[in-house]
């Protein structure tokens, strides 16, 4: 009993300093969390809005290759997270607003980059999570709509 009495504080105190630890491997965890989708998910297209721009450099946050040029910034967290439960042969994410905006997509097959007032990305998705940044070229807000959809939009 008393070597109990003794290893509380100890243990409070590891505890304690393992906090900060844990923020720093956290993921980078979504603004907003989208519906899973399938193929032939039902309402067709999925729409979402949100508000893009930031003072995080587009090109800090990709890593490794990636497929078009990233420029812009945005915030540091994605502004969504999707998960995409199996493979779809053709699915388009497209964002759109009265600004030029830049479009991030990080997935299971890589990074994707897309801008313009109504910046696409098309194609075969294969199932995974993927993380998306919505950015501005100069990191002012802008508000965007977003739409997912298994047709050409």
């Amino acid at each position: 009993m008393k070597l109990l009495k003794l290893l509380k504080p100890s243990i409070y105190l590891l505890g304690f300093s393992l906090v900060p630890a844990m923020f720093l491997v956290a993921p980078n965890m979504a603004q907003e969390m989208l519906k899973p989708i399938a193929p032939k998910f039902t309402p067709d297209p999925q729409v979402y809005s949100g508000s893009a721009g930031g003072s995080e450099s587009l090109q800090s946050i990709v890593t490794g290759k990636v497929n078009g040029q990233c420029q812009g910034f945005t915030k540091q967290t994605p502004n969504h997270a999707l998960v995409v439960q199996k493979n779809f042969g053709f699915l388009s994410l497209k964002v759109s607003s009265d600004r030029n905006l830049s479009l991030l997509v990080k997935g299971p097959d890589g990074n994707y980059c897309r801008s313009g007032k109504s910046a696409e990305l098309s194609g075969e998705w294969v199932s995974g999570k993927y993380e998306i940044w919505i950015g501005t070229i100069d990191g002012d807000r802008a508000d965007y709509q977003m739409t997912i959809s298994e047709t050409s939009q």
